[in-house]
């Protein structure tokens, strides 16, 4: 079976949204698989096969064009590889369980008092749909990256920042199990959100509730601009506003235990105590940038 970091590549050219739907024969040639092979290990660890991932990526993009820009539900169908919009509101209409139209008019006021304070929501979006390229990839040259980041010089503040209402999913997973996991997490928050009209209001995060033996329990999710409903899976909590202390790590998220360092140590020799689980806001797409020394990546521990 195929490993999540294999399939990496094809995931980031599906999210990649052009004018042109591509064939699952047009996939396979481009990931040197059989079709049918590629359709097995796809829908095994993606939960869904190529060509639903394509479209449904397409789709929560679209739904999201509707309520952030002015621009015609054709030319929306067209951006989003559709041959007609009669075509693009069928599929759109399974979705989310009304046509473009209904979703724009019904949708969109709500949204209007936000779409300056937000527009980053939209740009994240686009960029990186279900935040595939925000995984804790493993790559061959974090060794090298690591070693070059024990060098590195941390500026920490103390701040006060406001409770934001958090959208996540919760899981137990081992070190070397991160990366999948918080795959099998960010996905599902993303879809949910885009799906029922929720706003993120920040960067994918994932914060760390407790370190057990082989284990760490994650919350991985999305900070969300106002209260929003959970489900069996997907909670509805908040990133704790008041004190807190954080800095920007800039390197491979391998080496993020560094930045932890220095904010502990930062604490110890300031006499201050945490209050809580911290957590990490991931700023920089990799799809976007990807040397891995370039990553932006805020740690943020809360104080009492």
């Amino acid at each position: 079976m195929a490993k999540l970091e294999e399939l990496l590549p094809l995931l980031a050219q599906l999210t990649k949204v052009d004018d042109e739907m591509k064939t699952l024969a047009d996939l396979a040639a481009a990931d040197g698989r059989s079709p049918f092979h590629l359709q097995r290990i796809f829908s095994a660890k993606i939960g869904e096969s190529p060509l639903q991932y394509s479209r449904r990526v397409r789709l929560q993009r679209s739904a999201a064009a509707l309520l952030v820009t002015s621009k015609s539900v054709l030319d929306i169908a067209l951006d989003a590889g559709f041959e007609s919009p009669e075509g693009f509101s069928r599929a759109f209409k399974t979705m989310f369980g009304m046509s473009p139209n209904r979703f724009r008019k019904e949708q969109r006021p709500t949204f209007n008092h936000l779409v300056f304070q937000y527009q980053a929501h939209f740009e994240i979006a686009n960029r990186s749909a279900p935040c595939v390229g925000l995984y804790r990839v493993s790559l061959t040259d974090f060794k090298k990256a690591q070693t070059r980041g024990k060098t590195m010089s941390y500026e920490i503040t103390k701040k006060t920042i406001d409770e934001v209402p958090f959208l996540y999913m919760r899981k137990q997973a081992k070190p070397e199990a991160i990366s999948e996991a918080l795959g099998s997490m960010l996905v599902p928050v993303f879809q949910y959100a885009t799906a029922n009209g929720v706003p993120f209001a920040g960067y994918p995060t994932a914060r760390y509730v407790s370190f057990g033996p082989g284990l760490i329990t994650l919350e991985a999710g999305m900070p969300v601009a106002g209260p929003a409903e959970g489900t069996d899976e997907i909670m509805a909590g908040s990133l704790v506003g008041g004190n807190v202390v954080s800095t920007i790590h800039k390197g491979p998220y391998d080496s993020l235990n560094l930045g932890h360092e220095a904010i502990q140590k930062w604490m110890a020799e300031n006499n201050q105590e945490s209050a809580g689980s911290p957590w990490e806001v991931y700023i920089t797409d990799p799809g976007e940038v990807p040397d891995p020394a370039e990553w932006l990546t805020e740690i943020v521990h809360p104080l009492k």
